[in-house]
C-alpha cells in the first residue's frame, strides 16, 4: 500500500482544472485488486451509500498510447455540487476503506454526471463518457463484449473538409458514413460512422481513437460517440428537424 495517491494534490489540481467552479458532477472513488471477489465483498458494503461500478479489467494505457488490460476496479460514485473539503474527506474514507480491506485505493477523478431521462440517452457522448456509458450498460445487465452498435460522430468546419475527411476513412476501412451537408446550430457540419461493435471499452476506445487521428489529421474532430443504428441515428435527425 506504499504506492497510496496524494490526495492533497490529485483533488486539489481537479479543482483547479475547473477553475474553482463548484457545479454537479460525478466524483469516482476508484479501488483496485488483484482478486475481484474483494473489491465485490466492498462493494456489498457500500451498496447503500453509493452508486457503483464494477469492472473484471480495466484498461491500461503506456507512454506510447499502447492499450492493454489490468485488473480489475470498483468505482464509488457520489453525485452532487460538492467541495474541495467534501472531496477530500470522502476520499480520506476510501483511503482508510481500502487499508481495512487489502485492496488498492488508486484515487479520485470526476466527470459531467450522464443524466438516465430518455432526452439525455439520445444526446452525444463525449469520447471520454462513452466508457462510462458502457460500464453503466454492463450494470443494467448488458452482456460483456455482446454485440452493440456503434456510431461515431465528426465534425468539420466546412463541407469540403467533411468530405475529405470522409475520403479518408473510407480509405481506412470506415465504409459505412452518412454526410450531412446542412451546418449545426455552431455552423460545423457532422458526418456519421456507422459500426456493429461489442460491449468492449478497449476495442471501443481503440477504434475512437484512430477515427479521431484521422479527424485531426484533416482539420477535424471526433465530436461524440452513441451506441445507435443507422436507422435510430435517422429517425433522431428527423425528429429534429421537425422540432
Amino acid at each position: 500500500m506504499s504506492d497510496q495517491p496524494d490526495l492533497h494534490i490529485d483533488i486539489d489540481s481537479l479543482f483547479e482544472q475547473m477553475g474553482g467552479n463548484i457545479e454537479e458532477l460525478d466524483w469516482h472513488f476508484v479501488f483496485q485488486a488483484d482478486d475481484v471477489e474483494k473489491l465485490e465483498e466492498l462493494a456489498n458494503g457500500l451498496a447503500d451509500e453509493y452508486e457503483m461500478y464494477l469492472q473484471d479489467n480495466v484498461e491500461e494505457m503506456d507512454e506510447e498510447g499502447n492499450v492493454t488490460l489490468g485488473g480489475p476496479a470498483l468505482s464509488v460514485v457520489q453525485r452532487g455540487e460538492l467541495t474541495a473539503a467534501e472531496v477530500h474527506a470522502i476520499a480520506t474514507r476510501m483511503q482508510a476503506i481500502a487499508v481495512e480491506n487489502g485492496v488498492e485505493f488508486a484515487g479520485v477523478d470526476c466527470y459531467d454526471p450522464i443524466d438516465e431521462d430518455e432526452e439525455s440517452i439520445y444526446g452525444w457522448l463525449v469520447p471520454d463518457d462513452a466508457g462510462w456509458r458502457l460500464r453503466h450498460m454492463t450494470e443494467c445487465g448488458l452482456e460483456e463484449n455482446g454485440e452493440l452498435p456503434w456510431t461515431f460522430l465528426v465534425t468539420a468546419a466546412s463541407f469540403d473538409e467533411l468530405l475529405a475527411i470522409s475520403s479518408k476513412l473510407e480509405a481506412n476501412g470506415f465504409d459505412d458514413r452518412e454526410e450531412y451537408n446542412e451546418p449545426d446550430e455552431d455552423g460545423e457540419y457532422g458526418l456519421c460512422i456507422f459500426m456493429t461493435g461489442r460491449n468492449n471499452e478497449v476495442e471501443l476506445n481503440t477504434c475512437a481513437a484512430k477515427i479521431s487521428a484521422i479527424a485531426q489529421e484533416m482539420g477535424g474532430n471526433l465530436s461524440g460517440i452513441q451506441f445507435y443504428t443507422r436507422e435510430e441515428i435517422a429517425e433522431i435527425f428527423n425528429s429534429d428537424d421537425e422540432d
